[in-house]
């Protein structure tokens, strides 16, 4: 009989980190390591990559980014002035050592085959511009990581990294025109309800602004209050915070209503951008790299 233990979150706490112009070490230059420099590239870190030899992948890298290539063994010295190190090698040993050397350092450390020497995990991901969904198992089970992510990747629309990008400089103006916080996000929660994916489907970018614009213009005349008052204050946000979620009963966008989940085919996302297979891929054993 399979005995399952019961067990919470492992201490895992979920992130998105901004890495533009910050340092990233990836130790190993095979097939693993090339995707984890691709994703890493794509959130416009600079990466320095050590190995004794690198795959074909890495010369593209390299012609169109700033990838940094060191043809020789890892040595300690290598971690000075990096904010991230992934240990993407074929040899454990220099695995746990890369591991054991950034943790001495504060360096926080991922280890694509053993999530027990890592201080993140990288999930799978599926990016519709902005939009980023994140699956991860805790590193158990990255097939099962794999297959929501291909789930995920038929359900949401292309066209959903237009309307983020619209739902922002909407949230942008509102900003600008509504200054208490809690009369900005019951503003931002009625424009969410409204259907922007049809708008622009059926009339384009533009239009899809333009009707946003006349809609925010109506409902602050419709609702005075909004422009001004304290609010409640004990449950607002104060006004530096990020609120990147709605409360839960909040409608969310409809989903499309003709056969296709690509409705947008103007707006496709880039090669590295648009699914990252970081753990889905991690039981393929690294290559390249000590």
């Amino acid at each position: 009989m399979l005995r399952v233990p019961r067990q919470g979150s492992g201490g895992l706490y979920p992130v998105v980190l901004c890495l533009r112009d910050r340092h990233v070490l990836v130790v190993g230059g095979g097939k693993v390591g090339a995707r984890k420099v691709a994703g890493l590239v794509e959130a416009g870190a600079h990466v320095v990559v050590v190995s004794p030899r690198f795959e074909p992948a890495f010369a593209r890298l390299v012609a169109a980014a700033a990838v940094t290539l060191i043809e020789r063994r890892y040595t300690v010295e290598d971690l000075a002035g990096m904010a991230l190190v992934v240990a993407a090698t074929d040899d454990r040993a220099v695995n746990a050592e890369v591991s054991a050397d950034a943790r001495r350092a504060g360096v926080l450390v991922s280890v694509v085959d053993n999530p027990r020497e890592s201080d993140f995990i990288v999930p799978a991901v599926v990016r519709r511009g902005d939009l980023l969904l994140a699956i991860s198992t805790g590193g158990r089970s990255p097939a099962l990581a794999g297959h929501l992510r291909r789930e995920l990747d038929l359900l949401v629309p292309d066209d959903w990294e237009v309307l983020v990008r619209l739902l922002g400089v909407a949230r942008a103006k509102v900003q600008t025109a509504v200054e208490n916080p809690a009369r900005r996000q019951e503003l931002m929660k009625q424009l969410i309800t409204l259907d922007v994916l049809s708008m622009l489907r059926n009339g384009g970018d533009q239009a899809a602004t333009d009707q946003i614009e006349v809609l925010i213009a109506g409902l602050a005349a419709s609702s005075p209050t909004l422009l001004e008052g304290p609010g409640p204050v004990a449950e607002t946000p104060s006004q530096t915070e990020q609120v990147d979620s709605l409360p839960s009963d909040t409608p969310t966008p409809m989903p499309p209503t003709n056969d296709s989940h690509r409705s947008a085919p103007s707006c496709p996302p880039g090669e590295a951008q648009r699914i990252e297979r970081s753990e889905e891929r991690s039981h393929e054993v690294p290559r390249a790299g000590s």
